[in-house]
Order: structure tokens, then sequence, then C-alpha cells
């Protein structure tokens, strides 16, 4: 299609559909990932370290890279598209310069300032192994935010596929580090973590050099370019301001969840990492690759002044999302031990592990369908530029977020600080729905909670019967004889099995219009409005 045009809500769903099939991809292999890092390096204080000191450019990512910078560049850049289209590149090759210096500087900072620290503090083991990794790993910061720079610049012309892409990358270089350097280096020397440190880097790199072929195809050039005066950029840079606060609330909030637990035990920082990598596989899919496709549709919308269309995409997308998150919700709750136990229960990942993660996993099942919708409300109103509205809802919600996990911590351990997380973004969602009413108008809540308590009903039935399957196959004959861990996949695949066809049927006796209307998205895959792959 012509990059110009908008999506309706089925090619919405259609190039949301397609950017989960690359991003399945990507967790296909984040998944092994991360059970060659349980195999190698269990719940230990290394693999916390590094779960520890990649937040810092995982924070910055979230800063300069998919979060602020996305979220106010795509607006600009689909009005300077739609408006002003000499001079796009132009706009792009300016902020990209400006962006690159701001990384450089600060990678620079944090690297002087961590070798500092290491040469004149008097550290404990757990702080020095932490700021060693972080040393290593900040460089990746410049790489992976002008890569997301980059992929915004290609999921605002509707090319979503390279983008989605793009993480695979990450995950095939730590594998490839992990399957065939670390089995030669010392295991108790710290060098198998530093060697993992190390494929970040490179992995970043990849990143962004895969980033350029189809941009510099459709005419965007690196070049160096700073000028500060430019309108444009002067816009996304108050934009990017606002938004870095939202954000920034967000990050402070992983920061402070991975300091709890850090200071809590030496597992705790890990047991929330894994059952965090097993929400994402979901979250990822279909969530995170939904709002990819969203900012640019509502900011399309917004810019043709099209409210009526961003009422019935907000609502129809609210609806789909409901359709595949709160299934997956109450199967990750339902089976969250049988999964941790199949999927990481090896090597240095014991028992104990397992059931300390799946606990964790299960505090955060619930936050699946809000973290996802999240992703559906928030680029509202980044479509429309209103990078305020967002921030204030989140200042309250990071409030409340801290309070909850100080009040739940004592009583519910490292599964507190995962169920404050899910609250308060359960808070942040209603206030968002609430405030997207009184800026766009009704977006057909009634439609979405009717469909809200049907698809709760439906799923809670689906996670009943997957774990009577589950509890139910290691005891039949042929599966009892075989070895513990091919039963144990034995019942958690048939569990699988059964739970997507009792839940159809339990939606269909319940009169769920979603599934009819999911699977026509993709009926006429050449339909106009469908974004292209490339």
């Amino acid at each position: 299609m012509n990059s110009g045009r908008g999506l309706d809500k089925r090619g919405v769903i259609r190039s949301a559909g397609m950017v989960s099939a690359f991003v399945l991809l990507s967790r296909v292999f984040g998944f092994a990932r991360d059970m060659l890092m349980a195999r190698a390096f269990g719940t230990s204080l290394n693999m916390s370290a590094f779960v520890t000191a990649f937040t810092v450019p995982n924070l910055f990512r979230g800063l300069f890279g998919e979060g602020a910078l996305s979220s106010a560049f795509v607006p600009v850049f689909t009005e300077t598209r739609e408006r002003a289209p000499d001079r796009l590149w132009q706009f792009a090759a300016r902020l990209q310069t400006a962006l690159a210096l701001l990384l450089s500087a600060l990678v620079a900072f944090g690297m002087l300032a961590a070798t500092a620290a290491l040469i004149l503090l008097p550290l404990d083991a757990r702080a020095e192994a932490v700021l060693r990794l972080l040393r290593i790993m900040l460089p990746y910061t410049l790489f992976i935010c002008l890569s997301a720079f980059l992929a915004a610049m290609l999921n605002a012309l509707h090319k979503f596929a390279v983008a989605a892409l793009a993480p695979v990358v990450l995950n095939l270089v730590m594998i490839a580090e992990l399957a065939g350097v670390c089995p030669l280096l010392d295991p108790g020397s710290g060098l198998r973590m530093t060697a993992v440190a190390w494929s970040v880097i490179a992995a970043g790199v990849i990143q962004w050099g895969m980033m350029l072929p189809p941009l510099l195809a459709r005419g965007f050039r690196l070049r160096w370019a700073l000028d500060l005066s430019d309108p444009r950029v002067r816009r996304v840079g108050r934009l990017m301001g606002t938004t870095m606060i939202g954000m920034g609330l967000t990050q402070i909030n992983v920061v402070v969840d991975r300091l709890l637990a850090f200071f809590l035990s030496d597992g705790a920082p890990s047991y929330l990492f894994y059952a965090e990598r097993l929400i994402y596989l979901p979250l990822g899919m279909f969530g995170t690759a939904l709002g990819t496709v969203l900012l640019p549709t509502f900011s399309g919308q917004a810019a043709r002044g099209r409210l009526e269309q961003m009422r019935e995409t907000l609502n129809h997308s609210a609806r789909q999302l409901m359709f595949v998150m709160l299934p997956a919700a109450a199967g990750l709750f339902a089976l969250a031990r049988p999964i941790v136990r199949v999927a990481f229960e090896r090597g240095e990942f014991t028992p104990y592990s397992t059931d300390m993660t799946a606990f964790a996993l299960q505090c955060y099942a619930p936050g699946l369908l809000v973290f996802s919708l999240l992703k559906v409300f928030i680029p509202v109103f980044y479509g429309v530029q209103d990078m305020k509205t967002p921030v204030r809802a989140g200042m309250v919600c990071t409030v409340l977020n801290l309070a909850l996990k100080f009040a739940l911590i004592r009583p519910l351990d490292h599964g507190g600080i995962a169920l404050a997380t899910v609250l308060s973004s359960a808070v942040n969602v209603l206030i968002l729905g609430w405030l997207i009413h009184e800026r766009i108008g009704p977006a057909g809540w009634p439609a979405i909670w009717s469909s809200a308590a049907r698809l709760f009903a439906a799923s809670a039935i689906m996670a009943a019967a997957a774990w009577g399957v589950n509890e139910a196959i290691p005891g039949l004959p042929g599966i009892s004889g075989l070895p513990v861990f091919w039963a144990r996949l034995a019942a958690l695949l048939g569990a699988m099995a059964a739970a997507l066809p009792v839940y159809l049927g339990a939606a269909a006796l319940l009169r769920c219009p979603e599934p009819r209307e999911f699977l026509g998205a993709f009926r006429r895959r050449l339909a106009p409005g469908a974004a292209e792959a490339g």
C-alpha cells in the first residue's frame, strides 16, 4: 500500500498479526536464550548482577529509544510526511545527529563513573559484579537507541517487518555465545558472564546496521546535520521532554524493583527476571505488536481530524486484545509451576528456583491484560501529541506503586514487588480510559465491558480444563513410564492443546464476537488498508 495511507481497523489487526509473527520468532529464540542462561547461571549472584546491570541500558532505551523518543517522534514524522514531504529526511537526519551526540555523552559519562566507583569506593561483591558488567554493556545504549529511532521511522511508514525482526539478533548472538563460547570458559571465574555482556554489545551494532538498508532505499541518509533551530526538532524535543518524565517514572519503578529484589536475596532479581520473560512472550506477541501499529495509525487519524475512526480503532483493538490476553493470563496463572519447571529446571536452576519463579509468575499473570491495555490507551494521547496526560496519570500510579511495594513485600516477599506493579498498572488503565473518554469521546465502553466479562468467563473455564488435563496426563498408561522431563512436557503440551478448543467453545457459547472478528481480519490479506511487510 501507499505508505501515506492510514490503516483501517482490520488493517490494524492484520499488521499487528504480521508483527506478532516476527515477535513470536524473536520470543522463541529469546526463550531458548533464557533456557541456556538458566542452565549456565541459574539464580546465582552472577545472574542477578547481569539482570541488575542490564536494567540501566534498558532504562535509557525506554527514555531515548523505543519509549519517549519514538512516542514523540512518530506523530511529528507522520505530520511532516503528510504536510511537508520534501523536508522529511532532512528533519530525520537532524534529529538523529542530536540524538547520537546526546547518547554518546551519556554513555561516556556512565562508563567513567562506573570505573571511578570500582577504583575509589569500598564495594561488596554484589555491587562490584554489577558495576563491572554495567561498564561493559553501557555502549549498547547508543546502538539500541539509534536502532529504535530508525525502527520508529520504518513503523511510521508502515514498514513493520525489519523492526520486528531486529530483537532476533540479540537473542541469536547471545545464544551463539552461551552455546559456543561459555562452555570453553572457566565456570568459576566470572568470564562466562563477561562474555555474555560483550555479546550484548555485538548484537546492538548488528541491530543498528540492519535497520539502514530499507531506509536508505527510501531516501534517508546518514550524515552530519546538527540544527537545533529546526522547529520540528524542537517540537520533538519538547514532546520528548514531557514523555521522558512519564517513561522515567516507569523506569524508576523498574529500577526500584531490581534494587529491592537485589537486597531482598541473591536470587530474587532472577526469580522476577525469569517470570517477566514468560510474561513478555504473549505481551510482546500481541500487546506490544498492537501498540507498535497503533501509534502511527492514531497519529495519521489525528492528523486528518478523524476522531470517529480513532474511537472505532480503539474499541476494536481493546476487544481483540482482551480476546488474546485474558486466556493467556489465565493459562499462565493456572500452569505457572509446570511451565517454569519445563522451561528452566535443569543445571543450576533448582526445584526451589522453580517454586520461587512460579510464585512470581502467578503474581505477574493478572497484569498481562493491564500491561497490554496500556499499550493501546497511551498511543491515543501520543497520536494527538498530548504527552502530558499519560505523564500525570503515571505520576499518580508511581506513588501508588511504591507504596504498594513496601506494603506487600513483607507478606509476599518478591511476589509483592510483582503484584504491586500489576495493581498500580490496573489503576493507570482506569484513569487513562476515563481521560480518553473526556478527550476523544465515548469509545463504546459498554461493548468493551461486556466483552471483558464474557471473555473472562471463557478464560476461567479454559484455565480449569488446562489444569485438570495437566494433572491427569502423567498418570496415563505410556506416560507414567517416561523419564520425568518428558512426562512433564507431555502433560504441559496436552494441557495447552486442550486449552484452545475449550476456550473457543466457551467463547462461542457465550456469544463473544471477537473470534469471528479476529479471523475476519485475515480473510482478505490483500484488502485495501493492509500494511506491507517490507
